[in-house]
């Protein structure tokens, strides 16, 4: 995965680009032909994550991308025996709770064995949002 990339979607979109590189093997993108559209990726602490960077190209939003790349992700999660879902958002929450996502308070994230920048950077300004990755499969919305 290229994290020049990356990293320039996630610049262009006004997202923090700090601490990708040590997570850049749990990071997806989308591609349209050969064309990277969309990025977003995990920070994975034991059966815990957070995911962070989701980022769809301003000329490529409101076609479900986003969604589907949350999606994916939740998919890799799981198969990493990861059980909690996190993120910090500060105007995407609707979004997220279309997928499942909950605003949880600050306490409901262990801190300490926690060591992300997405914890320092963002938990001040945004809302902290929660998945069971569990009940995020038993829901009907996932059977087909």
């Amino acid at each position: 995965m290229d994290f020049e990339v990356i990293k320039g979607i996630l610049e262009k979109v006004g997202l923090m680009t700090d601490g990708i590189e040590q997570h850049i093997d749990n990071f997806m993108v989308a591609e349209e032909g050969n064309i990277v559209i969309a990025t977003g990726g995990l920070e994975i602490y034991g059966d815990v994550a957070i995911l962070r960077s989701l980022a769809v190209l301003p000329e490529f939003q409101g076609r479900g991308i986003g969604d589907g790349l949350v999606r994916a992700l939740i998919n890799f999660a799981e198969r990493r025996g990861v059980k909690k879902i996190f993120l910090y958002t500060r105007s995407a929450k609707p979004f997220f709770e279309k997928i499942g996502f909950l605003a949880v308070d600050s306490e409901e994230l262990d801190k300490k064995s926690i060591k992300s920048l997405q914890i320092d950077q963002c938990a001040n300004s945004s809302i902290l949002m929660k998945l069971d990755v569990n009940d995020f499969f038993k829901n009907i919305k996932c059977r087909k």
